[in-house]
C-alpha cells in the first residue's frame, strides 16, 4: 500500500487575529500529531510486510489431512453399454424357372421351424440335380488322376535326387583320382620284367609295366612225414641250408598245411612253409633244405629238398590311361623301398575326363532334379484346382437339391419374417432369396472388457443387462475373443459376446443396453483411499509405490526420498519427516473408484497422509 502525502497552501485572507495565539498553537500540534501517526503507520506496515514475506513460517498455509488404515470389502466391477442384435438370419432361395403357387407368410409374422412358407413348381429342378451328381462323379475321377500325377512327380524327384547323389559321389571320386597317376612300390623288393618306358608314351588303364618281388624274405616249401605231425609247430626255429652256397641260415616255421603228399615209396607227408631273411645272395629257384629238432632233441628232416621262393610277388600296372610324365625305378633288378615312386603319368587325360563328366553327366543329373522339382508344384496346383472345382460342384449339387426342397419350403428356423419377395403366380427368371427369417429367439450383445478385468471373465458367466425402460435381461458369456484385442493408451480391451435368451421376443434388435458385473471381490482386507498411494522415485533413481506413514521415528522399511522443492506460496506435494511422515513401500490389490486394497506394507489402524488442505490465504 502506498501513501501519498500532499501539502496544501491556503491563501491569506485579511489580517491575523493576534489576540488568539492559543488556537494557532493547537492547530500546529494537531498537524504534527497526525503526521507522526501516519509515519508510524507506514513503518508498521513495512515491518509487517517484511515479516510476512520474509520471516513468516509457511506452515500456516496448508494443513495435513490424515487417514486411518481400515478393514473393508472391495468389489471390482465392469460396466458399459452395447446394443442387441439377432443371433442370425436364414434365407430361403428359389431357383430360376420356378413358378410360385401359394404364399403363407407376410413380413412381421412369427414362424416356427418346419412351418410351411409357400408352394412352387419347377420342371427342370430334378434334372439339375442329376446333372450335378454326374459332374461330381466325373470330377472325383479327375481328382484321382491328378493325385496320382502328384505321387508320380514326387517319386520322379526322389529318383532324380538319388541319381544326382550317386553322380556327385562318382564325380568326387573322379576328382580324387589324381593319386592314381603316380605308381609307387607297394612294398620293399626288387623289380623284374620291367618294360622300357619313355616320357610321352601312352599307357592304357591296367597295362603292366613290371613285376615287384619281395626278395628281402625267402620262402621254402618242404614235406615232412606225418610221424612228426605233433613235433612241428608254427614259429618253431628251423636251420635252412643252401647247398650251392654251403650256407646255413636261421628261419622259422611260417605255416603248416595238412595236405597228403604221397611219395613213390607210399609215404604220406604234409606241407611246411619256412621263411627266413635273404642275406642278399639268394634268389628264387635255388635248391635248399631245412631241418628242426623235436622235443627230445632229435633232428627232423624233410622228404626231399625244395626250391627257394620270393615271399611276395605283385605285378605293377597303371590304374588310369595317360601318357608317361616321368619314369622312376622301373628297371630290371632295381631294388626299391615301399613307397618309392616308380612312374608318374600326365594329369591331362584325367582333367579332360573330369571336365567331360561335369559338363555332361553331372549337369544332366542336376537338370533332371530341377525338372522334377518344377513338375511337383504344377501337379499339386492341378490337383488343388480339381479339388476346388469339386467343392464348386458339390455346392452346385446342394443348391440344386435345395431348389427341389424349396419348391415346398418350410421355415428353416424359428423367428420373425423380415422380408417376402414373392407373390402367387410369380415366375423367377434368376435364382433369388425369396423369404428371410431373422432368429430373435437368442439375441447377441457385444461388450468390451479391459485387460485389468478380462482374466475374471469366464465362459458361461451371467451378466445383468437393462434397457432405458428399466427392463432387465440376463446375458450369458458365450465367447471371449483374446486375439482381436484393441490396443489403447496404456490399456487394451477385448471383445466379449453375450447371448440373451429371448423366446418371448421382448428384446428387440438394436435395443441399447447397459451392463454391469462383478469381476472380483476381496473381503475383510486393509484399504486406504486411492489418493493415499503415491508413486515416487527414491534417491537412487528407483520407482516405488508408497504411502506416507505417520511415525515418531523412521520405520525400518522407509525409503530414502528427497521431496521436490516447495516454492514460496505453493502447497507442498508430499509431507516430510519433519511433519512426522515417512514414505514406506506398499503392495496393492483390488481397487474401486475410491479405495485400494493394501496387501502388504501397512497395518490396521496406521495413520497415513492423504493430502494438504489450504487453511490460510494472502494477497499482495
Amino acid at each position: 500500500m502506498e501513501i501519498e502525502e500532499k501539502t496544501v497552501t491556503e491563501p491569506i485572507q485579511g489580517k491575523r487575529h493576534e489576540k488568539k495565539p492559543k488556537k494557532r498553537r493547537k492547530s500546529r500540534v494537531l498537524r504534527r500529531l497526525i503526521t507522526y501517526i501516519v509515519v508510524l503507520a507506514i513503518l508498521a506496515a513495512a515491518a509487517f510486510a517484511v515479516w510476512y514475506f520474509v520471516f513468516r513460517e509457511e506452515e500456516g498455509l496448508a494443513a495435513i489431512l490424515e487417514e486411518t488404515v481400515q478393514r473393508n470389502t472391495i468389489v471390482s466391477t465392469v460396466s458399459g453399454s452395447g446394443s442387441a442384435r439377432a443371433s442370425g438370419n436364414s434365407g430361403v432361395t428359389l431357383g430360376a424357372g420356378s413358378v410360385v403357387g401359394d404364399v403363407f407368410v407376410n413380413v412381421g409374422d412369427i414362424v416356427f421351424e418346419g412351418m410351411p412358407l409357400y408352394t412352387a413348381t419347377n420342371p427342370n429342378a430334378d434334372a439339375a440335380v442329376e446333372e450335378a451328381k454326374k459332374n461330381i462323379s466325373d470330377q472325383e475321377k479327375t481328382i484321382e488322376e491328378k493325385r496320382k500325377a502328384v505321387e508320380d512327380a514326387n517319386a520322379a524327384l526322389t529318383k532324380a535326387q538319388e541319381d544326382l547323389e550317386k553322380v556327385r559321389s562318382d564325380y568326387a571320386e573322379l576328382q580324387g583320382k589324381g593319386s592314381e597317376l603316380t605308381l609307387t612300390a607297394p612294398f620293399a623288393g626288387k623289380i623284374t620284367e620291367a618294360v622300357d618306358l619313355t616320357p610321352g608314351q601312352m599307357l592304357s588303364a591296367g597295362e603292366k609295366v613290371g613285376t615287384l618281388v619281395n626278395d628281402r624274405q625267402m620262402r621254402l616249401r618242404l614235406y615232412f612225414s606225418y610221424a612228426y605231425e605233433n613235433d612241428i609247430f608254427v614259429g618253431q626255429d628251423v636251420d635252412v641250408s643252401i647247398p650251392v652256397l654251403m650256407l646255413t641260415l636261421k628261419g622259422r616255421v611260417e605255416d603248416i598245411h595238412k595236405v597228403q603228399y604221397i611219395t613213390p615209396e607210399g609215404g604220406i607227408y604234409f606241407e611246411v612253409t619256412v621263411s627266413f631273411a635273404n642275406p642278399g645272395t639268394l634268389t628264387a629257384g635255388m635248391d635248399a633244405s631245412a631241418s628242426m629238432r623235436d622235443a627230445a632233441g632229435y633232428d627232423i628232416y624233410p622228404y626231399e629238398n625244395g626250391e627257394l621262393e620270393f615271399s611276395g610277388t605283385q605285378p605293377l600296372t597303371v590304374k588310369r590311361a595317360g601318357s608317361v610324365s616321368s619314369v622312376g625305378s622301373i628297371r630290371d633288378y632295381a631294388s626299391v623301398e615301399a613307397g618309392d615312386v616308380l612312374l608318374v603319368q600326365s594329369p591331362d587325360a584325367l582333367n579332360d575326363e573330369i571336365k567331360t563328366f561335369a559338363d555332361t553327366t553331372l549337369k544332366d543329373a542336376e537338370d533332371a532334379v530341377t525338372r522334377a522339382q518344377a513338375a511337383i508344384p504344377a501337379a499339386e496346383q492341378e490337383a488343388a484346382n480339381a479339388e476346388a472345382r469339386l467343392v464348386e460342384l458339390q455346392e452346385a449339387l446342394e443348391k440344386a437339391e435345395m431348389n427341389v426342397t424349396n419348391l415346398d419350403a418350410v421355415a428353416p428356423i424359428s423367428g420373425t419374417v423380415t422380408s417376402v419377395a414373392i407373390v402367387p403366380g410369380m415366375e423367377l427368371e434368376n435364382d433369388m432369396t425369396v423369404i428371410t427369417i431373422t432368429d430373435t429367439s437368442n439375441m447377441i450383445v457385444e461388450i468390451t472388457v479391459d485387460d485389468r478385468n478380462i482374466g475374471f471373465v469366464t465362459a458361461g458367466m451371467e451378466v445383468t443387462l437393462s434397457d432405458y425402460s428399466g427392463m432387465t435381461y440376463t446375458g450369458i458369456v458365450t465367447k471371449i475373443d483374446m486375439e482381436n484385442f484393441q490396443a489403447g493408451q496404456g490399456m487394451s480391451t477385448y471383445p466379449v459376446t453375450l447371448t440373451v435368451e429371448n423366446s418371448s421376443g421382448a428384446l428387440q434388435q438394436g435395443r441399447y443396453l447397459q451392463y454391469s458385473f462383478v469381476t472380483s471381490k476381496s473381503e475383510d482386507c486393509l484399504t486406504v483411499p486411492i489418493q493415499c498411494v503415491k508413486s515416487i522415485v527414491d534417491n537412487d533413481g528407483e520407482s516405488h509405490e508408497v504411502v506416507f506413514l505417520k511415525a515418531e521415528s523412521r520405520p525400518d522399511n522407509a525409503i530414502d526420498f528427497t521431496p521436490p522443492e516447495n516454492y514460496y506460496g505453493s502447497t507442498p506435494m508430499y509431507p516430510t519427516p519433519e511433519d512426522g511422515y515417512w514414505p514406506v513401500p506398499v503392495e496393492t490389490g483390488l481397487h474401486d473408484r475410491l479405495n485400494v486394497e493394501i496387501t502388504s506394507g501397512l497395518n490396521e489402524g496406521d495413520v497415513i497422509f492423504n493430502a494438504f488442505t489450504i487453511t490460510d490465504a494472502y494477497s499482495y
